[in-house]
């Protein structure tokens, strides 16, 4: 850690001359775009055979996918890739012919005027800062999911939408497929009657990311004060540095937070997409994996959306620790359940199908195409001006993070009792029951000492619906602020 910080602060002291007068530049460039922003929104519609220029923040995995579809996209382009990492950068710019530019700092990138509109593919604490300043700059924007490392930032982007009138697109692409558009309006037509639970599911069969003695050194290819942006500066214990950040609450989410947003926003537009709900409930940890992640790897939670009682359940183990094999509920891994007076609706990406009352004759399908025009729709979009064309606002997708951030602070929240009395310490409910039977017959073939491990059972989140804002222990409360580090902080909007 001594050689990251002493690296960190000489990089700090060298850069911190160039951070102030980017950012007053930023600022000032951001100035004229705001001014002028009226006439701009007047004069923005695209010609028939003009295309939109797209810069690209982020180029990791998602980042590298995203490249990939944009490909595929009628009348967009991209001419610039960025990243505080000059590999990846590097990488990613091979991927498209290298004939984009590569731009190491996002705000330059955002000062070019031939870029109008970004796609962001940073790490979920980057995003809030990333959409916000792009906005500010002029840009429309695809921003993937979740919209948010938290649920403050995720309302400052909502109303930096709204302040400065662009066109974002959220990356909850199940909104835009093909199989799952049709099913929701065979759902609101009546056919499987009143909607009396939701069910939402992330199995995925991960691994343990290992740990190792002493702090990681970054690479020298990556600009590290950059890469941590908002994060804080804590050692690092896992072997890599790109993508397990999800695995640490300090710069990622957990898979509640990582697939689990997709999940979730199906659960919300299924029932209407409604406000938050008032409370939120949470339990699980992290099981079986001695190494250098913090977030749950077994994580069930439980709230209310438009008076639909909904739960949501992680299982990231093997079934054993030599069977790669996923966890499954009701036949599904990574989709949600919906259940009416007269069937259910089972499914995901990619469509779904409906069960008559007996729960075993399939009634209806709906084969998807896993929302493969969602970018086509944001493109289309940016072109039109209509914002209301959108499959996948911030309106929506904002809530939908907000879910999983909730949960998550309800788990962080919560008291560790031992697995052995897990049972007797949550709620006596049918559906944990049934969660507590399967998930603790896992662990047992885990060999889990029941006596010693513990499980946090999550302390209890109110929440206002209208405001977002949450209460409950001390604890609990001071997720209202968050701590950005200093210079990055999410500007508050709204």
């Amino acid at each position: 850690m001594k050689d990251i910080q002493s690296t960190m602060c000489n990089r700090s002291m060298e850069n911190s001359s160039f951070r102030l007068v980017n950012r007053r530049r930023f600022l000032q460039t951001v100035g004229g775009f705001v001014a002028s922003a009226a006439v701009l929104r007047a004069q923005d519609v695209m010609g028939a055979n003009e295309q939109v220029r797209v810069g690209l923040i982020g180029c990791g995995e998602r980042g590298t996918s995203l490249s990939m579809q944009l490909q595929h996209t009628k009348n967009a382009r991209i001419v610039a890739v960025c990243d505080p990492d000059t590999d990846h950068m590097a990488r990613m710019a091979k991927k498209l012919g290298g004939t984009v530019d590569q731009i190491r700092d996002y705000r330059k990138l955002l000062e070019r005027k031939d870029i109008d509109a970004v796609i962001i593919a940073s790490p979920n604490f980057w995003h809030a800062l990333h959409m916000i300043h792009a906005c500010q700059a002029g840009k429309d924007v695809y921003v993937e999911k979740p919209v948010s490392g938290d649920a403050w930032s995720g309302r400052q982007m909502a109303a930096a939408v709204q302040r400065y009138g662009r066109i974002v697109q959220a990356g909850t692409q199940n909104r835009s497929d093909t199989g799952l558009i049709p099913a929701l309006q065979y759902i609101k037509e009546g056919n499987i009657g009143k909607i009396t639970a939701m069910y939402g599911t992330c199995f995925r069969n991960r691994s343990s990311i290992g740990k190792v003695d002493k702090p990681i050194t970054p690479p020298a290819t990556l600009d590290y004060d950059l890469w941590l942006g908002p994060a804080q500066d804590k050692p690092i214990y896992r072997p890599h540095l790109h993508y397990d950040w999800h695995w640490d609450y300090n710069t990622g989410n957990g898979d509640i937070g990582n697939q689990g947003p997709h999940e979730l926003d199906l659960l919300a537009w299924f029932s209407g997409d409604p406000e938050l709900p008032s409370e939120m409930y949470s339990f699980g940890g992290r099981f079986g994996w001695d190494d250098g992640g913090n977030t749950a790897n077994m994580q069930t939670a439980a709230f209310s959306l438009n008076g639909i009682p909904c739960t949501f359940e992680v299982n990231n183990m093997w079934m054993t620790p030599t069977r790669n094999v996923d966890a499954v509920y009701k036949g599904i891994r990574v989709a949600i359940i919906v259940t009416g007076e007269k069937g259910e609706f089972r499914g995901g990406r990619g469509g779904g199908y409906v069960l008559g009352p007996d729960g075993v004759t399939k009634v209806a399908k709906f084969p998807g195409d896993a929302g493969g025009h969602h970018m086509q729709n944001f493109i289309d979009a940016v072109r039109s001006r209509r914002s209301q064309d959108l499959t996948a606002p911030i309106s929506s997708a904002h809530k939908s993070a907000a879910l999983a951030h909730y949960a998550n602070i309800s788990l962080r929240t919560g008291e560790q009792i031992p697995l052995a009395k897990i049972p007797s310490a949550i709620p006596q409910t049918e559906i944990f029951a049934d969660v507590i039977a399967r998930q603790h017959k896992q662990l047992h073939d885990w060999n889990i000492d029941f006596a010693k491990v513990t499980c946090s059972v999550g302390g209890k989140v109110s929440i206002n619906p209208k405001t977002g804002l949450v209460s409950g222990s001390d604890a609990i409360k001071a997720f209202n602020v968050p701590n950005f580090r200093k210079g990055y902080e999410v500007p508050e909007i709204g």
